[in-house]
C-alpha cells in the first residue's frame, strides 16, 4: 500500500471525526436549549419563608397554638380509653377486710361481746366472650389511632390556615403602604397646585379635588389600621406566638412578583383520595361494625375463671366462742343474658345503621374531594393567567404614569387626570401582589386535599 493512499484515508478520517464533532456539538446545544432552566424564569424558590423568615419562627412554635394542646389532650384521653378497654381481658383482683365488734345476747347464754376480723381476696379471668371483649379493645384503638392522626391533621390544616392568614395580613400591610404612598404623594399635589394658583397656572378646582383625595386616603388608612390590629391580635392568639409580627414585604419578593414563572399544572394523583374527614369516615365505619359484633353477641353465655380465699366465723351451740374458718375456691363462672326485651337486636341494628349512613357519606366526601382537586386545578390555572396579565397591567400604568406626569407638566392634562394615573400605577402593583398571594393560597389548599391521596 502506498503511502499517499495511506495519507489520503488518515486525512478522511480527520475530516470524519471534525464532521461527527460538529454534529453532536450542535445536538447538545439544541438539547441544552429546550433543557436547561431559561435565566431570569425563576428567581428563587416558591417558598414563603425564603423571603418572609418570620413565618418559619411562627409555624415552629405552632405547639403553643390553643387547639393544638386542646387536641394533644384528646390523644391522651384515647390513650387512656385504651387501657381500661383492654383491661377487661386481664385479672381482676378484690381484696377486703373487715373489723367487727359485736355484743352477742343467745338464749340460754351469757351476754358475750367478742371481736372479729374477717377477710378475703377473688381473681376473675375472662375465659370466653364470644369476641366481644377483642371487638372492644379494637374499638379502643381505632379511636387512638384516629385521634393521633386528626392531631396530625389539625396540626397540618391549622398550618396552612396560619399561611394563608399571615399572606392576608401582608397583603393588609401593602394595602396600607400604598394608601400612605398615595396621602402623600394627594398632598405633593395639593401644596404644588396651591402655589401653581398662586401665580394663577392652577385653579381653586384643582386645589379642591387634591384636597378631597387626601382626606379619602387618610379614611381608608384609618380603616387598613383597624382591621390589621384586629386580625393581628387574633392571629397572636391562634398561632400562640407572642413576638410583634414583622410584615414589612422585601423589595426582592416584588421582584419576584414581577419575573417567577409560575407553575400552572398540578397533576390529579393517582390513587385513593383521601383526606382527615375522610378518613375519619372510615374509622366510624369500623367501629360500628365492631359495635355490630358486640351487639350481636351480647346474649351468649360469658365464661369467667375465678378463685379465692375468704374467712368467716361460725357459731357453735351451746357454746359463746364462734369457730373461725378459711376457705378456698377455684371454679368456672357463667353469666347469661336470658332476654332483654329486643334491647340487643335494637343495638344491631343501630350500629349497621349508622354504619350505613357512614359508608353513603364516605362515598359522597371522596366524590366532593375530587371535584375540589378539579376545582383547585382550575384555580391555579386561572390565577397563572391573572399573575400575567397583571404584569401587563402594572407595566402598562407604569408608561402610562410617566407619560401623565410630562403632560401635566406641560399643562396638557389636568391634575385629576394625574391623580388617577398614579391611583392606577398603585392599583395596578397592589393587584399583582394580591395575586400572586392568591396563589400561594390556592396551592396551599391544593396541597392539603392530596396530602392524604397515597396509602
Amino acid at each position: 500500500m502506498s503511502s499517499e493512499h495511506t495519507s489520503c484515508k488518515f486525512v478522511f478520517f480527520l475530516k470524519a471525526i471534525t464532521y461527527y464533532w460538529k454534529i453532536g456539538l450542535i445536538i447538545f446545544c439544541v438539547v441544552s436549549c429546550f433543557t436547561a432552566p431559561t435565566f431570569g424564569a425563576k428567581t428563587k424558590d416558591t417558598k414563603l419563608s425564603l423571603y418572609f423568615p418570620q413565618l418559619n419562627e411562627i409555624t415552629d412554635s405552632i405547639d403553643n397554638a390553643p387547639l393544638i394542646k386542646e387536641t394533644k389532650q384528646f390523644v391522651k384521653e384515647s390513650k387512656s380509653n385504651r387501657l381500661i378497654a383492654d383491661s377487661a381481658q386481664g385479672i381482676s383482683v378484690n381484696f377486703n377486710v373487715s373489723g367487727q365488734s359485736i355484743h352477742e345476747n343467745r338464749p340460754g347464754q351469757t351476754y358475750t361481746q367478742t371481736y372479729r376480723t374477717v377477710g378475703s381476696i377473688f381473681a376473675k379471668k375472662p375465659l370466653y366472650h364470644w369476641g366481644t371483649l377483642n371487638a372492644q379493645s379494637r374499638i379502643a384503638e381505632l379511636t387512638e389511632s384516629y385521634a393521633i392522626q386528626k392531631t396530625a391533621s389539625v396540626r397540618s390544616n391549622l398550618l396552612n390556615e396560619v399561611k394563608a392568614e399571615f399572606m392576608n395580613l401582608l397583603l393588609l400591610k401593602k394595602r396600607l403602604l400604598l394608601e400612605n404612598e398615595s396621602l402623600k404623594f394627594s398632598e405633593k399635589l395639593e401644596k404644588e397646585l396651591s402655589k401653581r394658583k398662586e401665580v394663577g397656572l392652577g385653579t381653586e378646582l384643582e386645589v379642591t379635588v387634591a384636597t378631597i383625595s387626601k382626606l379619602e386616603h387618610s379614611i381608608k388608612i384609618a380603616q387598613i389600621k383597624r382591621t390589621l390590629d384586629n386580625k393581628k391580635t387574633f392571629f397572636k392568639y391562634n398561632t400562640g406566638y407572642s413576638k410583634e409580627l414583622d410584615l414589612s414585604i422585601p423589595q426582592e419578593f416584588l421582584i419576584f412578583c414581577e419575573n417567577h414563572s409560575f407553575r400552572n399544572n398540578f397533576p390529579q394523583v393517582l390513587g385513593s383520595h383521601s383526606s382527615g374527614d375522610i378518613e375519619e369516615l372510615k374509622t366510624l365505619i369500623k367501629t360500628e361494625k365492631e359495635n355490630s359484633y358486640i351487639a350481636k353477641h351480647s346474649q351468649k353465655p360469658k365464661i369467667n375463671l375465678v378463685g379465692g380465699f375468704y374467712q368467716d366465723q361460725i357459731d357453735l351451740p351451746d357454746n359463746p366462742n364462734s369457730v373461725r374458718r378459711n376457705n378456698f375456691l377455684v371454679g368456672i363462672e357463667a353469666n347469661w343474658n336470658l332476654w332483654d326485651s329486643s334491647r340487643s337486636k335494637g343495638q344491631r341494628e343501630l350500629a349497621l345503621a349508622r354504619k350505613r349512613k357512614f359508608e353513603i357519606q364516605l362515598e359522597s366526601s371522596v366524590r366532593r374531594l375530587r371535584s375540589e382537586i378539579t376545582d383547585l386545578q382550575s384555580q391555579l390555572r386561572s390565577i397563572t393567567d391573572q399573575i400575567n396579565l397583571s404584569r401587563k397591567l402594572l407595566l402598562a400604568t407604569k408608561s402610562q404614569y410617566g407619560k401623565s406626569k410630562i403632560e401635566f407638566e406641560q399643562n396638557q392634562i389636568t391634575s385629576k387626570d394625574l391623580l388617577t394615573s398614579k391611583i392606577n400605577l398603585i392599583d395596578a402593583e397592589l393587584g399583582l401582589t394580591e395575586s400572586v398571594l392568591t396563589y400561594f393560597k390556592i396551592k396551599l389548599q391544593y396541597e392539603t386535599h392530596i396530602q392524604f391521596q397515597e396509602h
